[in-house]
């Protein structure tokens, strides 16, 4: 079998794997909502007192948001729910539920793309996983689940430390370190300076961020912060046209943005 048709069909597995495990996740992602779901929320409020909503999963909370009919995994699947919406009133898919079942499958195609032939692109695939999920999450509900940055850090970091010696290139390690805890101390700082704009459940995953972004290479997590800023930039000139505020959720810009920065490292550290 040739070296070509090897990656075609890695690529081919990449995709169908992402597109089913964004099917699975759809459901339990929709069950997550504010601990408080009757009580306004006052970002800057928290932001300078220093408290945080919980959030909670229930499985009763996967509704439609128009008829309360309750969603289960029959009711999301990829393209079918598209067209299809809401089994009882019809009403369509939330766009984040579209945006999730195409985002990560071709995300899933574009590291494996990226880093051909190389284990590297193992631990890749989990962070494009955690990543989505937390985007998806805090552009519903503005709040990032404590669970998903812990989680991915841990089983990231054990994936990255495999994979690092096994290339032999442990010194990466010590760079997944340095890089996480940088990028926490660069986004503690900004959270300290700007109360209200940044939430912290964006500061802990800026951790998980850094620890990637340094074990490819330290200039990376320059590279992401400038690419997730520019985003989150788009989105909240987009917001204030809509007539929404100036705020937004700033979590999908910065896994977009580190994402980004990690299928295009060749051309940017290059550049």
């Amino acid at each position: 079998m040739s070296s070509d048709l090897i990656y075609l069909i890695s690529v081919s597995v990449a995709a169908i794997a992402g597109l089913v495990t964004a099917w699975v996740a759809t459901v339990p992602l929709l069950r997550f909502k504010e601990l408080r779901p009757l009580t306004p929320r006052d970002i800057a409020a928290e932001a300078t007192s220093g408290y945080q909503v919980e959030i909670r999963a229930v499985e009763r909370h996967a509704r439609c948001g128009k008829c309360r009919t309750d969603c289960h995994r029959r009711d999301v699947v990829p393209l079918v729910s598209w067209r299809r919406g809401c089994r009882g009133c019809g009403t369509p898919m939330p766009i984040w539920v579209v945006l999730l079942h195409l985002g990560v499958p071709i995300g899933a195609a574009l590291t494996v793309v990226s880093y051909r032939n190389s284990w590297v692109a193992v631990p890749l695939l989990w962070l494009l996983v955690v990543l989505s999920a937390a985007a998806f999450v805090d552009a519903r509900i503005w709040l990032i689940p404590k669970r998903f940055v812990w989680v991915g850090a841990s089983v990231g970091f054990v994936l990255i430390s495999v994979v690092s010696l096994g290339i032999g290139r442990g010194d990466r390690i010590i760079w997944a370190v340095g890089g996480g805890l940088g990028a926490f101390a660069l986004f503690c700082l900004m959270w300290f300076a700007s109360p209200g704009k940044l939430g912290f459940g964006d500061v802990r995953l800026s951790a998980l961020l850094g620890m990637y972004l340094g074990w490819i290479d330290i200039r990376l997590i320059f590279f992401g912060v400038l690419i997730g800023s520019l985003i989150g930039i788009v989105i909240g000139i987009w917001s204030l046209a809509r007539g929404s505020g100036s705020r937004f959720a700033f979590g999908p810009a910065l896994a977009a943005g580190t994402m980004l920065a990690l299928w295009l490292h060749a051309a940017l550290l290059a550049a």
